[in-house]
């Protein structure tokens, strides 16, 4: 009897153990589940633990987790990461509730991201890649190197992961903007580019500038779909011939977003708009490009000036669009409905001779910007067979990974991070999102708080001196520095 109470105690032992090695704080039951990196795409359970995937199979045991959601018949996703954004104060909850887990903001100084991190975070993760002109303090058309070389070694140092050159807005010359890409990439940091210089604008042929900028320099060059609006020629056939500049270029990261509204700055100077794009937009919509055809453009409806209410940005327009402009002293973001449909399309879809993407990933350049779209418009795209779903999962979040070397991102493998959306596929919206394991958006009920700041080893400390978590990635194993799909 002894020996087989003995043996009895010793089974009932090692089963205690095998529970407690296996216990997982979370475990999403009943989705199917798609990961392009994993090659998975079933039904199957996710086991969650400590902020990370631990299991992910039918059939995990139910004993050993707190907390189990049946996710009926949904589809369960790497959480999306949103390439380019512009989170602002109000982008957080904004971005949440439209599916993201992940952003890079492209402009916003570390000490923003920090602060509206801590006040206004959703739980989601945030980088940034930060703009030389508003960090360095810079005007004019030109910049010593030596200038460029000191901002981006201390926006690296404070928790950047690189610098923007915002030229389609705010142009250098063409020979600054070249050095500013030589600069950063010395410095091996990130650095994104909305094309235009002084020679050319926020157009085709600024696209395809851009390409020779680079050179065999590293390079993001942002939302694609913006610089093929029609300005210059047909835009199917300004598409066609963009993309073709583009194809083969394995030193080019990109992106496009399938929003209809942009993205620019109402403020003027001296009566004209201080934005180049702004006097774009006001020429596609036949308004003067000064600050009179601006108002007229906004009381007519073509131009929405993003107006902060309940800590969410709306778009409004007519007169009540015109007293919010005046009342920011014109100095307030616009939105106009200038991407053009078929070049959104296409640079979503369009594929090169080995069936490979033109443009890696898919984008908002929203946050703030009400036009977080990627779920409900690339669900759209699935829906008309222009991409398959696990396409769609590979441009909004696989790639964007990669891009920025997140490795522990994008994908569902073992011990990634617990970064989820959830997708009513049929419905065209995210229903959840899990960020690092912890629940942040139910049916567009946002309920994270805080969040982690993405920087790299250099930025580690100060970050952690914010009082935030971070963390770290290593640009050097990122697709940007790496030439791998």
């Amino acid at each position: 009897m002894k020996g087989a109470t003995g043996q009895l105690i010793s089974q009932k032992k090692r089963f205690d153990c095998e529970i407690t090695m296996s216990r997982f704080d979370l475990l999403l039951v009943g989705a199917r589940v798609i990961d392009p990196l994993n090659k998975v795409d079933d039904f199957v359970d996710i086991g969650i633990a400590d902020g990370k995937v631990k299991n992910i199979k039918s059939g995990l045991e139910r004993r050993v987790a707190d907390k189990i959601i049946e996710l009926d018949g949904r589809t369960a996703i790497p959480g999306v990461i949103d390439p380019h954004v512009h989170a602002g104060s109000t982008g957080y909850k904004m971005m949440t509730r439209a599916g993201v887990v992940t952003a890079i903001d492209f402009a916003a100084s570390v000490e923003e991201i920090c602060t509206n991190v801590k006040k206004n975070g959703s739980g989601m993760s945030v980088g940034t890649i930060t703009s030389i002109r508003a960090y360095g303090n810079v005007a004019g058309t030109e910049l010593p190197r030596g200038l460029a070389t000191d901002i981006t070694r201390r926006a690296i140092r404070e928790g950047a992961l690189g610098i923007k050159i915002a030229g389609g807005h705010n142009p250098f010359t063409p020979e600054a903007t070249r050095m500013i890409i030589d600069v950063v990439n010395q410095e091996r940091g990130y650095i994104g580019y909305h094309v235009g210089t002084t020679a050319t604008g926020s157009d085709l042929n600024g696209l395809k500038e851009a390409v020779e900028l680079a050179d065999s320099n590293r390079l993001h060059i942002a939302h694609v779909n913006s610089y093929l609006r029609g300005l210059i020629r047909d835009p199917v056939v300004e598409s066609l011939e963009g993309l073709n500049a583009l194809k083969g270029k394995r030193n080019l990261a990109h992106e496009s977003y399938l929003a209809i509204i942009n993205g620019t700055g109402g403020k003027c100077v001296d009566g004209l708009p201080d934005s180049h794009v702004t006097r774009n937009c006001l020429k596609m919509g036949k308004y003067t490009q000064d600050q009179k055809g601006l108002e007229k453009a906004i009381e007519g409806g073509f131009a929405k000036v993003q107006v902060e209410m309940g800590g969410e940005s709306v778009l409004e327009s007519g007169s009540e669009g015109v007293k919010y402009w005046k009342e920011a002293n014109t100095d307030i973001g616009i939105s106009f409905p200038v991407n053009v449909p078929q070049s959104t399309f296409l640079c979503a879809t369009c594929r090169d001779d080995k069936g490979q993407f033109i443009v890696e990933g898919i984008s908002t350049d929203g946050g703030c910007i009400p036009r977080n779209v990627t779920v409900r418009s690339g669900l759209a795209l699935v829906r008309y067979s222009a991409l398959t779903m696990e396409e769609f999962v590979t441009k909004v979040s696989t790639t964007p990974a990669k891009m920025f070397g997140m490795t522990s991102k994008g994908h569902l493998g073992i011990d990634a991070d617990a970064d989820i959306t959830v997708l009513d596929v049929e419905k065209g919206e995210p229903t959840m999102a899990i960020a690092k394991g912890q629940i942040i958006m139910i049916d567009g009920v946002v309920m994270g708080q805080g969040g982690t700041v993405i920087t790299t080893a250099e930025g580690h400390k100060a970050i952690k001196n914010s009082g935030l978590n971070c963390d770290v990635v290593d640009l050097e194993e990122s697709r940007f520095y790496r030439d791998s799909a």
